[in-house]
Parts: structure tokens; C-alpha cells; sequence
């Protein structure tokens, strides 16, 4: 299931998992300095859990020198024990990397992923979440609501205003 920005999450602890998501997915590959962006990450979750709600959360962390916004995903079947603000495990688990010069394209790419992930469809299907379903989520996940991941990293002009789940 790896992809671009699509990865399988064996870990099922936040840390190790952020760092899976970090290191499997291809779009951070081109990252001038990971192991920087991953100490901002960890920086950012110190000061509060991205873990959402309803088995998602978006990992980010901001470091000069990026002039796109990268975004993966990893996808859990066992869930991730994160610390989420309602308690549940993750199974979506968005990483964001950006600079501060890229703040409106980052804004954008965020929106659309709060847009998706709290849609009551998406919410039920992950609230009511069933490992032997797992392949059916990820193929849904993958290739309906964030087959546009795989068009990243993004720029202002690169991302479009509208994208087709």
C-alpha cells in the first residue's frame, strides 16, 4: 500500500508511529533535513496531542528552508495509542511538514483534510471501526478521499482550491 504519500503503520504507539509515517513515506524523502522536522513534530505534540478525534490526527511540525507542503498518510489497522483528545485509537494518521513562508498553502492543504476527516461518513466509518474491514478503508482512503495526497508536495499555485476526494 505504500505510495507517495500512503503508508501501512505497523506501530501502535504515537512516537514510533509519527516516525513510521516520517520515514516510509516517499514525499518527505526530498526534506533538506527529516531529522530536524521530526524534532519540530515532537516539539509541536509536546505542547498539545494532534490526535483529533474519531481515529484521526494531523502530526505537524514547521522548519525554515521548505518552500512546498509535504502531507502522508499512515493508515492503522490496529489503531495507534496517541493520547487523542477523545481517547480513541488513530487509524488515520496525517504528518504535515511546512515552513513558515508557506502558511496559506499549508492552511489549504489542512482545511481540506479537516473538511474530509469530519464528514459524518468518513466519522462513523472510523468510530465503528472493524479490523477485517481494514482493506476496504484503505482502499477508499487511498484511491477516493485523499487520492490527491499523491499530487504532493504543494504550492500555493500547485494546489488547487477544489480537489475531488
Amino acid at each position: 500500500m505504500c505510495g507517495n504519500a500512503f503508508c501501512e503503520v505497523t506501530a501502535t504507539e504515537k512516537k514510533e508511529a509519527i516516525l513510521q509515517v516520517i520515514d516510509t513515506c516517499k514525499v518527505f524523502a526530498s526534506i533538506p533535513d527529516r531529522d530536524r522536522f521530526k524534532r519540530a513534530v515532537f516539539r509541536r505534540e509536546r505542547i498539545e496531542t494532534t490526535g483529533i478525534g474519531h481515529g484521526v490526527a494531523i502530526a505537524h511540525g514547521k522548519i525554515l528552508g521548505l518552500d512546498q507542503v509535504y502531507v502522508g498518510l499512515g493508515l492503522s489497522k490496529p489503531g495507534i495509542t496517541y493520547g487523542s483528545l477523545d481517547g480513541s485509537p488513530v487509524h488515520l494518521l496525517f504528518v504535515i511538514a511546512s515552513s513558515p513562508v508557506t502558511q496559506i498553502t499549508y492552511l489549504r492543504v489542512l482545511g481540506k483534510l479537516l473538511e474530509t476527516a469530519r464528514r459524518s461518513d468518513i466519522r462513523s466509518r472510523l468510530d465503528a471501526f472493524e479490523p477485517e474491514a481494514f482493506p476496504c478503508l484503505v482502499k477508499d482512503i487511498t484511491e477516493q478521499e485523499f487520492s490527491w495526497l499523491e499530487n504532493g508536495p504543494f504550492t500555493l499555485q500547485t494546489f488547487p482550491l477544489r480537489v475531488h476526494g
